[in-house]
C-alpha cells in the first residue's frame, strides 16, 4: 500500500500550474498521468521498503536523473532525500560522479543502476548473478529493476513534457 500524494510530481518538478496549456493537455490524458504519479507513489513510499529505505531509494533516483543531466527531477529527489534522513553516504550516491570505495555492496549495486540506465542493452544474467553475489535476494532486484524503470520512464517523461512546455 502507498501513500497518495496531492501534488503531481511532473507537474510540480516542470513548474506547470492549472492556467498552463501543458498542464491542460497533460490533463487529457488523466489516466496516464494518474498510473505515472501512482507508479511514483509505489516507488517511494510502499508500505513496506524492504532493504531499499526511503532515503536510498531516494538516492538512487537522485544518481539517475544525474546520469540522464535531468536537473529538475535530480533536485526533486535531492529533495526528497533530504526529507527522508539523508546522510554524507547517501549524498554522495546521489552523485553520478561518486564511485564508492570499500562497499563492495553498493559498489555492485550503483554499478548496474549505472549500467541499465546509461547502456541496457550491455545488462546480462551475469550482471542480476553479481547482484545476488553482494546478498541482494529476489525481492531486492526485483525492487531495484522497478525503481531503475521507473526512474528512467519518467526521465523520459518530464524531458517530452519540458520540450512541449518551452515550445
Amino acid at each position: 500500500m502507498t501513500v497518495s500524494t496531492k501534488v503531481d510530481v511532473i507537474d510540480a518538478v516542470l513548474g506547470l500550474d492549472s492556467s498552463s496549456p501543458v498542464h491542460a493537455l497533460r490533463e487529457r490524458r488523466a489516466k496516464l498521468k494518474h498510473f505515472t504519479q501512482t507508479s511514483y507513489e509505489a516507488a517511494f513510499t510502499p508500505s513496506d521498503p524492504g532493504n531499499f529505505s526511503f532515503a536510498m531509494r531516494a538516492a538512487l533516483a537522485a544518481r539517475m536523473a544525474g546520469l540522464w543531466r535531468s536537473a529538475e527531477l535530480q533536485a526533486h529527489y535531492k529533495e526528497l532525500l533530504e526529507e527522508r534522513g539523508s546522510t554524507p553516504g547517501l549524498q554522495a550516491i546521489a552523485d553520478p560522479g561518486v564511485v564508492p570505495e570499500g562497499d563492495e555492496r553498493l559498489a555492485t549495486i550503483l554499478a548496474h543502476v549505472d549500467l541499465v540506465t546509461l547502456k541496457p542493452r550491455e545488462a546480462t544474467r551475469a550482471n542480476i548473478e553479481a547482484l545476488y553475489a553482494v546478498g541482494l535476494d529476489d525481492r531486492d532486484i526485483v525492487t531495484l529493476a522497478g525503481l531503475i524503470a521507473f526512474v528512467n520512464y519518467q526521465v523520459l517523461v518530464v524531458a517530452g513534457v519540458k520540450m512541449l512546455r518551452d515550445n
